[in-house]
């Protein structure tokens, strides 16, 4: 059977806590239940994909290179904890339109909240994104998610009454409203099984 449906996470305060910076290998600390969240959403067949603006790049706090051999050694460490590869694929957008570091000044239709990573996503896998799920801590991951025509799940902490990124983009400001909203990832459990 042909998977055709999706989760997509943000990293930083998703799948780890956002470390409000560059992220380094010390600072990693995942969110809690990740684990448990991920074992459940690999049994319902899911394909996991991970979406994620890295501005600490386009800022210079970090190279990319950098930034992605950390990311590396991340999923590495969720794969050896679960006993397996977990993300189908990884979508990381380091652009920024006041970036610092020239080459990333603008505002890619990959920056959140856009939804260019999910449609590279749904083209690379097959995805059916009105199928799929996207679950995140800022509303800029929700209005991306909404545009791509996933379920958009908030998950909830510090960060998710921050006002928009900037961004050129026009949107309906009903884009911002989740479908869900939850305070831990195991809450996500029982509203996937009533989408499934």
């Amino acid at each position: 059977m042909t998977i055709d449906h999706a989760l997509f996470l943000d990293r930083d305060g998703t799948i780890i806590e956002d470390c409000e910076g560059a992220l380094s290998l010390d600072k990693i600390k995942f969110e809690e239940h990740l684990f448990d969240f991920i074992s459940y959403v690999i049994k319902k067949k899911f394909k996991i994909i991970m979406v994620t603006n890295q501005t600490s790049v386009s800022k210079g706090l970090i190279s990319f290179p950098e930034m992605k051999k950390t990311n590396d050694i991340l999923l590495q460490k969720i794969n050896t904890i679960l006993g397996q590869k977990v993300f189908d694929s990884v979508f990381i957008c380091p652009y920024h339109p006041n970036a610092y570091i020239t080459k990333y000044k603008f505002d890619s239709e990959d920056r959140k909240p856009k939804p260019g990573m999910f449609f590279k996503a749904r083209d690379k896998l097959s995805l059916n994104l009105k199928k799929s799920i996207m679950v995140g801590d800022r509303v800029s991951d929700i209005v991306a998610g909404n545009l791509a025509g996933c379920t958009t799940i908030l998950k909830l902490n510090k960060f998710s009454n921050l006002k928009m990124i900037e961004t050129n983009l026009i949107y309906s400001k009903k884009m911002e409203t989740p479908n869900f909203r939850v305070n831990s990832l195991l809450e996500i459990i029982p509203i996937m099984e009533k989408l499934t």
